[in-house]
């Protein structure tokens, strides 16, 4: 499957988090801090993926959707997904993109609304997240200034400091 900056081909960060609740077979369903998370499998291409979605605790909306396993094949916009080590991999981004921002565990393409986790220097998950102002956010909280974020947002980032 090509994955693309879009998001997963029959899903989308603008669907209703009901609606891609009800698509999926479910494995875990919580309610965690006044809003929804759900995981679960979809076919996609024959081939079963594990999807995990959030709902933005303000607007009920989708806040992110994520694919939680690639399959031999899997590219996204083209690159091979599990070829080849983070910083490759975010080289290949920049070359199509904007200039993704690398840490220890994942590589924010944030101009794009993207992320990747990294297990063992590989990308292992594409996660995609809605029109919410977390693409603000984040670019605060990787320039440092944490301190900048809107104090009714920077409760749930201090807590886990």
């Amino acid at each position: 499957m090509d994955f693309t900056k879009s998001g997963i081909p029959g899903f989308s960060v603008s669907d209703s988090f009901a609606d891609v609740k009800q698509r999926l077979d479910i494995v875990r369903a919580g309610n965690d801090f006044g809003f929804e998370s759900v995981m679960g499998y979809f076919e996609l291409g024959g081939n079963r993926y594990l999807m995990g979605a959030t709902q933005n605790p303000v607007t009920h909306d989708i806040s992110c959707v994520e694919v939680r396993m690639f399959f031999d094949g899997d590219t996204f916009e083209g690159i091979a997904l599990g070829e080849m080590t983070a910083q490759e991999f975010a080289g290949e981004l920049a070359k199509i993109g904007s200039v993704p921002i690398m840490e220890d565990i994942g590589i924010w393409w944030v101009d794009e609304r993207v992320c990747f986790y990294v297990y063992e220097d590989v990308p292992s998950t594409i996660c995609w997240w809605g029109t919410d102002p977390i693409v603000d956010e984040v670019k605060t909280i990787f320039s440092g200034k944490i301190e900048d974020l809107d104090p009714n947002v920077y409760h749930l980032y201090k807590a886990e400091e």
